[in-house]
């Protein structure tokens, strides 16, 4: 028997920590900025066609220093499709001829999460993006079980991006995203 995706309540789990945080949060067809929705239609999708790309949900934070930060979350619903890494332990997007991994951009939450923040790197002005994937499933007793990890996916990074940590909840991001202050220090 076939697992099923538990996709639709990680959706509702995070989309409800984030309305409980009084975040403006988009949702996949609904408009961030113009700068950052044409990017995102721009960039190859994660299929590999035109355009089309949609972070199941998507915002913009400021820190203390007024410097804007997109965030772009990917949600999954299986156990094992939060994150796929190459043998160097980096997000494993590319293929050996520098080709883009499709499949593991499709199937894996933090690696949709870079791909989407690729976009922003390639066709906006932002310089800085935080990749969000989260996935999930129902452990023995039916209970919703949950994984979060943070990437800071930047120019400096070459977009390959940095793992921020593995979390709880999303309760790092409300003003002042204290993860982002942290994350000056990867940047530089």
């Amino acid at each position: 028997m076939k697992t099923k995706s538990v996709e639709p309540n990680i959706a509702d789990l995070a989309n409800g920590w984030l309305k409980s945080y009084g975040l403006d949060y988009k949702l996949e067809q609904e408009s961030l900025n113009s700068e950052i929705d044409n990017a995102l239609d721009e960039y190859l999708s994660k299929s590999g066609g035109k355009g089309g790309n949609r972070p199941d949900a998507k915002l913009l934070l400021q820190d203390k220093e007024l410097n804007y930060w997109p965030i772009l979350i990917e949600y999954k619903g299986y156990k094992d499709k939060l994150v796929k890494l190459d043998a160097a332990g980096n997000v494993d997007n590319t293929k050996s001829k520098g080709e883009p991994n499709y499949q593991n951009i499709k199937s894996y939450a933090v690696n949709g999460a870079v791909h989407y923040a690729n976009a922003l790197l390639h066709h906006t002005s932002y310089t800085d993006v935080i990749a969000i994937g989260m996935t999930g499933f129902r452990d023995e007793l039916g209970q919703l079980q949950h994984q979060i990890s943070v990437y800071y996916v930047s120019k400096k990074n070459l977009g390959v991006g940095q793992k921020v940590g593995e979390y709880t909840d999303l309760s790092f991001l409300p003003p002042p995203p204290t993860s982002i202050i942290l994350l000056k220090g990867l940047g530089s």
